[in-house]
């Protein structure tokens, strides 16, 4: 039901405290600040909207009607503070309003016309943030593209702050599109909005709050034909160009006369070419189909997903590219666990994650948007699937779930709900945290339940990083999961061996690393420094963690020359506002573009993606000692295993709970040494597991 804004109004003047419990029950955002930021900017936001010129245009409040207030975009998790609907001078109207509760004192220009210094951070800038809102609606939503509607947007500082430096130099431009107003600015700020609302229009408020996923035709075959332009990375050969024909085969049919669902599970070890395939089907597919079929392409981490939307924004061409890649948290329904569990639970129901699917049929009883329908998507190509959620598994109790309503069941079930066609490209052995608990098997149930045909694909034997060296792969499952059994290092180049493939050296001193990475960036290659999560992340939260005294970043290894006492320190990979392609890709804003050895990357980063040569840290998080690896837990700081390390250290005896421990942390350590295309140093901290490396690398043992 949809809420006039008058009607908004006087809600926030008689029951203020019931509607911010609305909209901590609908966002599950509860934190001090946000309550704060509500409770500030509301009423504010209240006195502009009650006057006559706005009060019969409607909004809504979430998932039960009203004001569009807290809107979440369909399919994505971006939440609109307010948007006004009505119609325009000559379309239906809808217009974004951003609510910053901010003291502005201090801040300073960004690098790019995009980013912001805020309180000493770099932050997006609020009006490039409603672009991005404006822009998905106007690309992706479909009662916007249906009703030729016109999206703006502009920004509302709710607090008596300067904000001059927020539209002025480099974002004249971007505020004069989405402009920014003040709080002693309220008469300009209604003149605006009443420029682009002209009068009511009801229905079409009907058809936005009800709105789905749809994709602008012309945006893909931009994006498609610049993806199959592009060669490397993205160039298929020998298993990938197999497999690739396998699916196109599959698609093809599905097109021509099936009318049922479909399941492609294609695996192959590190370095097999699964994203360059991803990325080619996709594009691909974009010409097979017509719209309205969708094709998404989804990822399974925050690492992962903003990387690939650079990747699609820098290689389509169009920063709106971004947008067709969605979170496997997007197929949620709209089922949300504090609310929705509350008002179950007091209708007398049990709800519990391993009855997920009459939760769902709970859900679907109440009449509520689904946001994430049956068959939504033809196609969904999901990269990295071995990292997908499925929170009823048996042992995966109390596993935080990232972000996931673990009362909707496992993620992959539910990509193959909302999809005609589902791709899943995985690797099994790279799942090591806690909440990856999605196997090929897994998804074979899950297709099953849901009547889906299986198609299996194998890219094994195919090897596009680690100089093209299957045997070197091989050697490093053998070394981490079968000690003992015998390793060949003859794909090892070396004096005695210059026709091996893969380089692969043991570095005694850590400046001598540096310095032998530094040597091949100057040369023109692409290094990167890497560990195991073995020390916490201090710098986390510090605004510029470069500029901290060494003691304080997150490595500060104490190095020994005559006597005295140096420290080689370096931060963890650093992610304004979790960025990770700050690492990943190095873009010109980041510290890494001119100093790639700035940062240290964990497996969570760096899984996925490749470099030239890497320098890997080996810490103490993983030992050898006498015939066998051993964990240290006190040296295990990876937060997503740290339900594996604490039935560790409860249960030191159990065999089976400190093999599941040591089998995450072998999985870190196989990430961190399949990433490199030509070459590898490794340090070794520990002594023995140094020499023992030494003897199987440079002797052949093991």
């Amino acid at each position: 039901m949809l809420y006039r804004v008058s009607d908004f109004c006087e809600e926030v003047s008689s029951d203020m405290n019931g509607l911010i419990d609305r909209l901590i029950n609908l966002t599950g955002r509860s934190s001090n600040a946000e309550i704060s930021a509500w409770q500030s900017s509301l009423p504010k936001v209240s006195k502009i909207l009650a006057g006559p010129e706005l009060g019969n245009y409607h909004m809504y409040m979430g998932e039960s009607g009203g004001l569009i207030l807290e809107y979440k975009l369909p399919s994505a998790s971006s939440w609109c503070d307010v948007v006004l609907l009505g119609n325009g001078k000559i379309n239906p109207s809808a217009v974004i309003i951003e609510l910053k509760d901010w003291q502005t004192k201090g801040d300073e220009e960004g690098p790019s016309e995009t980013l912001i210094k805020h309180k000493g951070q770099l932050l997006l800038h609020p009006s490039d943030q409603v672009r991005g809102y404006a822009n998905y609606c106007k690309r992706f939503h479909s009662a916007v593209m249906d009703n030729h509607a016109d999206v703006s947007g502009c920004v509302y500082f709710t607090s008596q702050t300067d904000i001059n430096i927020y539209r002025s130099g480099k974002y004249t431009n971007l505020t004069s599109e989405f402009p920014i107003f003040s709080l002693d600015e309220n008469s300009t700020f209604t003149n605006y909005l009443t420029s682009k609302l002209i009068s009511p229009n009801e229905q079409f408020a009907h058809k936005f709050e009800n709105g789905t996923y749809r994709q602008d035709r012309s945006l893909l075959i931009q994006v498609a034909k610049n993806f199959k332009e592009k060669t490397s990375p993205f160039v298929l050969l020998d298993e990938q160009r197999k497999g690739f024909s396998e699916c196109i085969s599959i698609i093809k049919e599905v097109l021509e006369k099936d009318d049922k669902k479909h399941v492609v599970i294609v695996q192959g070890p590190p370095g097999s070419g699964k994203s360059a395939l991803a990325a080619n089907l996709w594009a691909e597919c974009v010409e097979l189909v017509q719209e309205p079929k969708t094709v998404v392409f989804t990822t399974t981490s925050t690492s992962q997903r903003k990387n690939w939307e650079r990747h699609f924004r820098t290689t389509g061409k169009n920063r709106d590219a971004k947008y067709i890649v969605k979170k496997s948290n997007d197929y949620n329904p709209g089922l949300n666990t504090s609310e929705w569990l509350e008002s179950k639970r007091n209708q007398g129901h049990a709800v519990k994650v391993q009855d997920w699917k009459n939760n769902l049929k709970l859900f679907a009883k109440d009449n509520r948007a689904n946001r994430a329908p049956d068959d939504l998507f033809f196609i969904s190509i999901v990269d990295e699937a071995h990292a997908l959620i499925d929170p009823a598994k048996p042992g995966a109790e109390g596993i935080p779930p990232s972000g996931w309503v673990i009362h909707a069941g496992p993620q992959g079930w539910h990509i193959m709900r909302c999809s005609r066609i589902s791709i899943f490209l995985m690797d099994g052995d790279q799942s090591y945290r806690d909440n990856e608990t999605t196997t090929k098997d897994d998804l074979v149930g899950y297709a099953k339940d849901l009547g889906a045909e299986v198609h299996e694909i194998d890219l094994s034997g195919t090897q596009f990083r680690c100089a093209g060296s299957v045997e070197y792969v091989n050697w490093v499952d053998t070394i981490l999961f079968n000690p003992g059994e015998n390793s060949p290092t003859n794909w090892r180049t070396s004096k005695d061996n210059p026709q091996g493939k893969f380089i692969f050296e043991i570095i005694d001193e850590l400046e001598e690393l540096e310095d032998t990475l530094l040597k091949k960036f100057k040369s023109g290659e692409k290094v990167r420094l890497a560990a195991s999560y073995a020390v916490p992340w201090k710098t986390k939260k510090a605004a510029d963690p470069y500029s901290l005294p060494d003691k304080e970043k997150d490595f500060c290894i104490p190095i020994k020359t005559n006597g005295k006492t140096r420290y080689w320190s370096k931060i963890w990979n650093y992610a304004p506002n979790q960025d990770y392609t700050h690492f990943v890709q190095a873009p010109p804003e980041s510290k890494m573009h001119t100093d790639p050895l700035a940062e240290v990357g964990c497996p969570y980063v760096i899984r996925g993606f490749d470099y030239d040569y890497l320098g890997i840290l080996w810490l103490e998080d993983l030992v050898w000692r006498k015939d066998a690896w051993k964990v240290n837990p006190e040296h295990i700081h990876e937060s997503a295993i740290k339900n594996s390390k604490a039935k560790a250290k409860k249960q030191k005896g159990n065999a089976e709970v400190n093999d599941i421990l040591i089998e995450k942390i072998l999985r870190g350590y196989r990430i961190l040494l399949t990433r490199a295309l030509k070459g590898k140093y490794l340090w070794v901290k520990d002594e023995e597991t140094r020499e023992h490396l030494k003897e199987i690398l440079y002797n052949g043992n093991n």
